[in-house]
């Protein structure tokens, strides 16, 4: 997160706790640790701490959906967002709404069970994505785009092995399209590694998992398989 957002953030939160926003909380001598520190477990989300993450106006959207009875916004929030009503029919995430994530997931809650907890990880939270719980998994990372071309060649090759459809002399038929939606894949047995096979590889890296799924996650399993050293 930007330093700007995080100075907004710190005085809003030592405003809030002088305020007594959060006294609610402290009544409960089990309320120990923080939501961010409880969120280190979750083994397929992960808190939004950058301003610009993708996934902010998804978790603004549920917010807001949220709070709607009979398809109408209500007239105040459950946590009392500035200008809630002039920013609820935004489809864009607002500053106001990710300090509030920022701050909450500093309150001190009992367990992951906790109502406000829950409430931080599906509105302030996001899947993981492939590239994130690849390197918490394993040792593994994305093959270099301008080199390791040996290893591109067998991936490449067991790609193409996965499409064939028949083989004869110096005809080849392979499945099309192919799976992946590749670039230029018409031309995949005139040439060697595609650029666009290249290109997925690192759109799948970049991808987010299932967070039910995890490891069984078939991108997951798709970019180890084929993608990684």
């Amino acid at each position: 997160m930007n330093a700007k957002l995080l100075g907004a953030v710190g005085s809003l939160g030592a405003a809030a706790t002088s305020g007594g926003m959060y006294l609610a909380f402290s009544g409960d001598k089990e309320a120990t640790t923080s939501v961010s520190e409880l969120f280190q477990k979750e083994k397929g989300w992960k808190l939004m701490t950058a301003s610009d993450d993708s996934k902010w106006n998804e978790a603004w959207g549920r917010y807001k959906n949220d709070h709607k009875s009979n398809g109408t916004y209500l007239d105040k929030d459950k946590w009392r967002l500035p200008n809630w009503k002039n920013k609820r029919d935004g489809s864009e995430a607002f500053l106001e709404f990710k300090q509030e994530c920022e701050k909450r997931t500093k309150v001190a809650v009992k367990d992951t069970e906790s109502q406000e907890y829950q409430n931080v990880k599906k509105y302030c939270a996001r899947p993981k994505k492939v590239s994130e719980l690849l390197t918490e998994a394993t040792s593994k990372t994305l093959l270099d785009k301008n080199g390791d071309a040996e290893a591109w060649n067998a991936s490449w090759d067991k790609y193409k092995q996965e499409h064939l459809v028949s083989s004869s002399g110096n005809t080849v038929a392979y499945k099309n399209p192919d799976k992946w939606g590749i670039t230029g894949w018409g031309a995949v047995d005139t040439l060697g590694v595609l650029q666009g096979y290249k290109d997925k590889c690192e759109e799948k890296w970049n991808s987010h998992i299932d967070p039910e799924k995890l490891t069984e996650d078939e991108t997951f399993k798709e970019v180890l398989s084929s993608c990684t050293k």
